[in-house]
């Protein structure tokens, strides 16, 4: 399945983004592309999460992720991130470890980023 997402720049200098039909202003958001990345990370991965543990009917409170991202010392990109999740739960050591696997295994994001995909740049004239 292919989707498209879109950014443009208007003629105010705000960048615009829009997947399947829903859009924002992403300069008013104030976050940088890179927090974006990280947010989608955590994002995914607590939906994984959410996911499993209602089709398992566990119980969990106060679900925190945290994405913590370290850049290249000589490269532009991150050479580590790492992802800290946190809940209250009475469930045992092996089904927190299961929901971990399953968060890790799930997140399509995290997933694509652990792949390395071809991207690929082509410029389109309007």
């Amino acid at each position: 399945m292919e989707k498209v997402a879109t950014v443009t720049l208007d003629h105010n200098g705000h960048f615009f983004g829009e997947v399947s039909g829903k859009g924002f202003d992403l300069t008013a958001t104030g976050l940088r592309a890179v927090d974006l990345m990280l947010i989608s990370i955590g994002y995914c991965f607590g939906l994984t999460v959410e996911a499993y543990t209602k089709h398992k009917g566990y119980d969990i409170k106060d679900l925190k992720i945290d994405v913590v991202g370290k850049k290249d010392e000589k490269e532009n990109r991150y050479s580590y991130i790492l992802i800290k999740v946190s809940f209250k739960s009475d469930l045992d050591d092996k089904q927190i470890h299961r929901i971990m696997e399953i968060g890790k295994r799930g997140c399509t994001v995290s997933n694509t980023m652990l792949k390395t995909p071809k991207i690929e740049t082509k410029f389109t004239p309007e």
